[in-house]
């Protein structure tokens, strides 16, 4: 029985090793021990399009270019002013927009205008997630390069699997 276990054991970890494994350390993606560019890992992402987590590694990647910028100072003041003013706009159209689709009966006829709540809301929409985009990037070179971490190993992660799935 030990048999039979060590040899089932030997053989799970040749297949696991032969496999193209990506792994991502410090910044960097692996492939069998060689050093994969942005570029490759791009390119394994669009093959396994749907399983290897492109919007974690469009995020990483953003993140990896956020953490380069020189001066965050003014950077995130101008994201903190603009995330606030966003989002104190947004429900004041949501608010408008919710008072020109109720039917105000014979006191305020000339408020009900569907199309124009319809548009209010729409810009409390694009207001409320131009108010998330500008809160997204306020953050320090640290704050940026542990998210881009975090984002790029999922990225292996998932394209890991992938890869494991279409072996099989």
């Amino acid at each position: 029985m030990k048999l039979l276990t060590t040899i089932a054991a030997v053989l799970i970890s040749i297949s696991a090793y032969s496999q193209d494994l990506v792994e991502y350390e410090n910044g960097t993606f692996t492939q069998n021990g060689e050093e994969l560019s942005m570029e490759q890992v791009k390119d394994l992402v669009e093959q396994h399009l749907f399983t290897a987590g492109g919007f974690n590694f469009r995020r990483g990647k953003k993140c990896l270019r956020l953490a380069q910028k020189r001066n965050p100072g003014g950077r995130n003041t101008l994201n903190r002013i603009g995330g606030v003013a966003a989002g104190f706009v947004s429900p004041i159209f949501f608010l408008l927009g919710a008072d020109f689709l109720i039917d105000g009966g014979d006191e305020f006829p000339y408020f009900y205008h569907p199309p124009t709540g319809y548009a209010f809301i729409a810009l409390g929409a694009v207001s409320t997630s131009t108010a998330e985009y500008f809160i997204s990037n306020i953050g320090n070179k640290q704050a940026f390069e542990l998210r881009a971490d975090k984002k790029l190993k999922k990225v292996a992660d998932k394209l890991n699997e992938a890869i494991k799935a279409s072996n099989q």
